[in-house]
This record gives C-alpha cells, structure tokens and sequence, in this order.
C-alpha cells in the first residue's frame, strides 16, 4: 500500500505520560489527496538531550601531496558550529560534498579515522562515549532491512535483539505497537518488506521502518542521514511529517537532507547550510531569509528559499554566490554569535547529562532469536537455498541417468568420475549463497553499531541456521543419483558431501564478511574452489615406467 493511503492511528495504547490528545491534519500536499489520522496522546522523551557543537573541524590524510594539500591531509569540516535542542528538527543541507554526512557521523559518534578536533557537548557537558550511545540511534541512509518478514515481525525481531533482556515479552510487544502507530506503519503492519523476488511494501514505508527500528530504544536524540533520498514527492512529505512528530514528544532530531521541499523546509526548526565544509548558514529556519538579505542576497518570492541559497553556496556550478563573504558574514552576525552564547551558558543552566549505559542484552536471548530469523529468512527466501535445490535436483537425475547401474559398459573406475563432479559441482555453486549473506551482513552492520549484538551469537546462529538447508541439498542432490548409479555405501557419499558443503559454505561466508560486492566475491570463491579442484589429485598422472 502506498504512502499517500489514509492513515488511521489507534488511541488505545497506554502511554507513559497523559497529555491532551493531539489531532493534527495531514495535508498529503504533493498528493493532492486530503487525510487525516486522529493521534494518540504522546509519549514524553524520559531523558531529553540537547546536543551542541563548537568548532569542529575534520581532516584526512589522502596519502598523496599535492597543490592543494601539500602536507596530504584534506580538510573536509572547518570550524562548524551548532546546537539543537530537545523538541527542535535541525536540518543539516547543502551541496554534494559539502559535509553534510561527515558532520553527521561525527555527531554521531560513528568515525574513527581521520583527525576531529573542537567540541561537542551533551547538555552542556563534555560528551561520553557510553553515555551518548545509550541515549542516541542513527538511521542510515540505506534501509538494511530482510525481506522475508513482515513489518511487524522486523519490529519484534529487532525489539528482542537490542532491548535489555528485563524488558519482558509483553513489553515488547506494546513497544512495537507504539512505534507502528508513531510512524504510520498500522496500514502495512502484516506486509512483508519485500525483496527480488517479491514486491513488499513501498520506498517511503520502508524508511519509516528503519525509523521505526531505532525508536524501539525510545532515544532521546535521533540522528537521521539523507531520510528522504531515493523518494518521491508524496513519500518525502509523510515520512518527514512522522519525523517531526517525534519532536512534540521531546525528541532531539538532527537530520541532513540534500535539498528539501517547501513543504518540508517548513517543518524544520533550524536550518544549517554547509559549502565545502564551512558553514553558511546555521540558525532558525525563520530568520535565514533576513540574515542573507543583510549580505545582499535577497530570495525571489516564488522561489524556495532553501533551494535557492543551496544553489548560490554550490560551487560546482557557475552563478554562485561569494563563498568567501557568505562564510564570514555568517561568522561575524548576530546569529553567530548568540549560538555561542548559548552553548556556554547550557554549562550552567542545564543539568549535566547523567551517566547512562544501555543494559546488556543476553548473547543466549540473542543466539536463539538470530537462529530463529536465519531459519525463517531460509525457508522464505527462496533464493538462498530452494533455488539450489531444485537445480540439484534436476542435475543429479541427469547423472543418474547416464551412469544407469544397468548399463554394462561402464566400469568402477566410470563411478569415481560420477562421485568427482557431483561433489564438486555443489561445492562449486556455493558461491550463489554470496549475494543473500552480504545483504545479511549489512543488517547485522546495522545492529551491531546501534545495539549490543553479540558477535559470537550471530556466527553460531548463522552457522546453525544454514545446516538444514546444506542437508537437504545433500539429500536431493545424492539421492537420485545413489539411487539410479547402484552405488554401495550411500550413507557415506551423503555424509562426504554434506561435510564437504559445510565447509564450502563456511569458507563463503567468511569470504562475503571481507569483500565490499557480491560480483568481487563470487570471483574470488571461483578463483578458490577451481584452485581446491586442480589441487584434489585427479590431475596428477601416473608416473611412466622406463623402458629397458
């Protein structure tokens, strides 16, 4: 169902803090379709979390001297101020390459490379690691999400994966239903995500899922990276709609956005423009028109103005503002100043942010869930094992077929051909596991960088969860061919070739864990395996004797 469906949030969720229910109008704008959804009381943030910076400033060593960086390192951020309170929506834009991304991953703690300095505070004190981490979450760009499940049952999966293990079932399960109907899901609640082989539900649904994902630890401060790429109009406009929802409830929200809408400017509450790592422009939304107006650029009335002084900061094209005077006439205003003002004084008036550390999961909680997901995604997901068996299937026939036990021309020494490349051939085709564990491995990238996912617990299930399908490939595949060939001892032929796929599958795994694309990796898994077949000893001939 798409985006621009009516939206009907039900109110009988039970909430920490009654206020007065709230029914705002949602006007579909580029839709043209008017809806509305009555909204639940909602919940105030338990810890609400003003995050501020002063001075940030990042550099990278290219490894290469040149004109331009004579001492190798790049600088990508100079000198970038801000600060976005609890209840305020700060969008952070500018042109490609700007640094609107890095800003944002170093707000959020995710960049170890490189060289960071300035300051960055958490309700006026030094920011902690561990402290940060309990009381943020990070929506990446690309939705990582499996398929397989439904919406409600990636909710639940992921509630049970990062929430401490006090958290109780029916705790979850009122938490999930919190978040559905907080982000507008309740529509597409039983649908699946979708994947290749299916069409599940829409680009705008799925971005408000991986948002939904990361409120299940009902953060205070959300950090959100490009949360309208890839949409439509229509799409656009609800997912951000939900998002600055989230502020009513006290959430700090800081967001980067290539180039937004009207509609969508008109939610924010600050506005930051960043050009080739300096700012522009950081302030209210509402008092960005009459500071560039004091340096002469004045916004056409029809035009958006973020549009238009993105435009004029882009300096990839001609007719673009003095870049120079931009940077220092923002540097020398008011507006300037008075961030600075407020970011020292939050030292004394607000309370400092007190240690907080998220509770530890339990790696066995986590074991059994992960082992329960990996076994339902294999039985769904008819690309990672199904597809396989029936081509094995219709292969081992075939060599059954021509190695008939009836044909009296063919000797033993035929057989140990038949065992070699059945052997070898499902070996070979592991490689087709490589594409499924990759997309695998951006979702557990994912919950390992926003929760405490046991890394052991996530190897055991994956290696557990995969081995009834490895037995039923062995079984199809050896099966007909024991069966039609009259081989002696089939019990030992399926236990050689399930080992064998054990193993073969383990090794892709382990070669998908390294490499960035699928392509790379299936290259080099057929670059091992036709090395492991040369090296078998089935090529080596028998040394001559010398003639006397």
């Amino acid at each position: 169902m798409g985006d621009d469906a009516e939206v009907v949030v039900p109110t009988s969720i039970t909430v920490q803090v009654e206020l007065a229910p709230i029914t705002p109008s949602i006007d579909e704008g580029p839709s043209k379709s008017s809806t509305s959804f009555q909204g639940k009381p909602l919940r105030i943030t338990a810890n609400p979390c003003t995050l501020s910076w002063r001075n940030l400033s990042y550099s990278v060593d290219t490894k290469k001297k040149t004109s331009n960086h004579p001492d190798s390192m790049k600088t990508i951020l100079t000198n970038v101020t801000g600060r976005c309170a609890p209840g305020e929506l700060t969008a952070v834009m500018g042109p490609s390459g700007s640094g609107k991304t890095t800003l944002l991953d170093i707000l959020a703690d995710r960049i170890s490379s490189g060289k960071i300095s300035g300051d960055i505070f958490l309700n006026g004190v030094a920011r902690k690691h561990k402290t940060f981490r309990a009381v943020s979450s990070y929506v990446a760009q690309e939705d990582s999400l499996l398929g397989s499940f439904t919406v409600r049952e990636t909710l639940e999966m992921a509630a049970k994966l990062s929430l401490p293990s006090s958290i109780t079932h029916r705790e979850i399960v009122d938490r999930v239903q919190t978040v559905i109907d907080e982000m507008g899901l309740r529509v597409c609640e039983h649908t699946l995500v979708g994947d290749v082989f299916r069409k599940g539900i829409s680009g705008g649904q799925k971005r408000r899922l991986s948002i939904a994902i990361e409120l299940l630890s009902e953060p205070s401060i959300l950090l959100l990276d490009e949360p309208t790429s890839g949409l439509d109009s229509a799409s656009t406009y609800n997912v951000m709609k939900f998002v600055s929802r989230l502020c009513k409830e006290k959430m700090t929200v800081i967001c980067t956005i290539h180039q937004p809408s009207s509609l969508v400017y008109a939610m924010l509450t600050n506005v930051a423009i960043l050009t080739a790592g300096e700012t522009v422009y950081f302030g209210p939304r509402v008092d960005m028109l009459s500071h560039f107006e004091s340096l002469g650029y004045i916004c056409p009335e029809h035009e958006d103005p973020a549009e238009h002084y993105i435009c004029i900061a882009n300096t990839d094209f001609v007719g673009h503002g003095d870049i120079p005077l931009l940077v220092s006439g923002y540097a020398a205003s008011p507006l300037a100043g008075k961030i600075q003002d407020t970011i020292e004084a939050d030292s004394t008036s607000l309370h400092g942010a007190r240690d907080i550390e998220r509770a530890p999961n339990s790696p066995l909680r986590q074991l059994v869930v992960l082992l329960k997901r990996n076994l339902v995604d294999n039985l769904r997901n008819p690309g990672i094992f199904w597809v396989r068996i029936v081509m094995y299937t219709v292969l081992s026939f075939m060599m059954g077929t021509m190695f008939l036990s009836t044909n009296k021309r063919i000797v033993p020494h035929d057989v140990v051909y038949l065992l070699t490349y059945a052997n070898c051939f499902l070996v070979f085709m592991s490689i087709a596991v490589l594409p499924f564990f990759i997309e695998q491995r951006a979702v557990f990238l994912r919950e390992r960088a926003n929760s405490n996912l046991n890394v052991f617990s996530y190897v055991i299930a994956n290696f557990l969860g995969a081995l009834p399908g490895i037995f039923l490939i062995a079984l199809s595949s050896t099966l007909l061919v024991g069966y039609l060939a009259g081989l002696n001892s089939y019990g030992v032929f399926l236990l050689i070739v399930f080992l064998s796929l054990v193993v073969a599958e383990s090794l892709m795994h382990l070669v998908a864990a390294c490499v960035s694309h699928f392509i790379i990796g299936m290259a080099i898994g057929a670059a091992l395996f036709g090395w492991f077949i040369l090296c078998m000893g089935l090529s080596t001939t028998k040394p001559r004797s010398k003639r006397s």
